[in-house]
């Protein structure tokens, strides 16, 4: 398969994920002149759409970096960015419910949760594409300097662990977990993946 056809796949999938995210806003009227009230009182279905598109369109720049560094693709590969791709695409549905759950007692904690669980899955698998390629230098692009990638690998996978943290986080406070993950999309925003490829030798002029 070729990388062209996989990287299309794969901005469809970014691009209906994100557009699904606008379905969960719902208003709850419940009589005439209520529309006000009830637009002020959906605020939380607002800030975990924020979030969340966010981190939908940071994950689509830096999937887009990411290929920009990779030359082929094999069967393994395309199967671990389709596990990638699967668990993007539940982020509308824990978003939903976040959105919906986060004023609810009890509830909001298990929302907050499995929202964490989501966005962990999904760095933990957008870690293992790159360590993927990383480990099979015949997939990446041939002036990627695989020692520079490696160096870079603590700021690339520091959301792995905060999204990590967030899931116990869920238990006590909902409302961080969402602060949180808008955060780290701020933070994913700027290049993780700094300059890995190798610099061309400068030829010196003849004296």
């Amino acid at each position: 398969m070729s990388k062209g056809r996989v990287e299309a796949f794969s901005d469809g999938v970014f691009a209906v994920a994100a557009t699904l995210l606008i379905f969960n806003v719902t208003i709850d009227k419940t009589a005439p002149g209520g529309l006000q009230a009830a637009l002020l009182a959906a605020w939380p279905k607002y800030a975990a759409y924020v979030a969340s598109f966010l981190t939908i369109g940071v994950m689509w720049l830096n999937h887009h970096g990411l290929f920009e560094r990779i030359a082929g693709l094999n069967r393994t590969l395309t199967f671990i960015n389709l596990l990638l791709l699967m668990a993007i695409v539940f982020i509308p549905f824990s978003t939903a419910e976040l959105g919906a759950n986060i004023l609810v007692p009890r509830d909001a904690n298990t929302a907050a949760s499995l929202y964490a669980i989501n966005a962990t899955l999904i760095a933990l698998l957008f870690g293992a594409v790159w360590t993927y390629a990383l480990m099979h230098a015949d997939l990446l692009a041939p002036d990627v300097d695989r020692r520079a990638a490696f160096r870079a690998w603590p700021r690339f996978s520091v959301g792995s662990v905060v999204y990590l943290v967030c899931i116990p986080l869920g238990q006590f406070s909902p409302i961080a977990v969402v602060i949180v993950c808008a955060a780290l999309a701020v933070y994913y925003f700027f290049e993780r993946l700094p300059d890995i490829t190798r610099k061309a030798a400068t030829s010196r002029p003849p004296s």
